[in-house]
């Protein structure tokens, strides 16, 4: 069996060899499969994160236009990452100042709070993931300690690669996602 370390540096460097023509139409499949699995008109609260499309992660902006076109009431909320592995998070306005971190992931400076215990949909990150919803994220474990936080949201994976046969999963911190959404196939688990 393969560790976490060594899947997630080979499928960060598979990504990021995915051509720009691919990288795109891969997103505009994925943004299509998201809307047939995804009733955004339900979606009060919508959390996501905001890609590093530099390092070829799901285009996020795209799906924020696009859930805003179908429900133009929609809370979207994003993450600051804080010391001691912590998220803040705040409401995605015009208002919202975004710069990259030192990790070179956007997020927000200042902005408006937003109310966690409000959120019925998290899009969450991940490198890869396998076929009963399990994920390799980027190994700091601030997402799972986040969705711990949020029991009541369904927790979306989104993935432009297919799936992997299974993950070993050890690690107690680790939380499951509901569903995993790819350019190919939609995943419930």
């Amino acid at each position: 069996m393969v560790d976490k370390n060594t899947l997630r540096k080979v499928y960060l460097e598979k990504r990021l060899t995915l051509s720009s023509e691919e990288y795109q139409r891969r997103n505009r499949l994925l943004i299509d499969r998201l809307i047939e699995y995804v009733d955004f008109a339900q979606v009060r609260y919508m959390h996501t994160f905001l890609s590093m499309t530099d390092k070829h992660e799901v285009d996020t902006y795209s799906i924020i236009k696009v859930a805003r076109e179908l429900n133009p009431d929609i809370n979207v909320a994003i993450c600051k990452t804080l010391p001691k592995g912590e998220l803040s998070h705040y409401i995605l306005n015009d208002r919202t100042r975004i710069e990259k971190n030192k990790w070179g992931i956007p997020e927000p400076v200042e902005g408006e709070a937003a109310d966690i215990e409000a959120v019925d949909l998290v899009l969450v990150p991940l490198i890869s993931f396998d076929r009963v919803g399990h994920r390799i994220g980027y190994g700091k474990g601030f997402y799972d300690r986040f969705l711990k936080k949020v029991p009541q949201a369904k927790k979306v994976g989104l993935a432009l690669t297919p799936p992997l046969d299974i993950i070993e999963y050890s690690n107690e911190m680790d939380v499951k996602l509901n569903a995993c959404v790819s350019p190919f196939e939609v995943y419930d688990f």
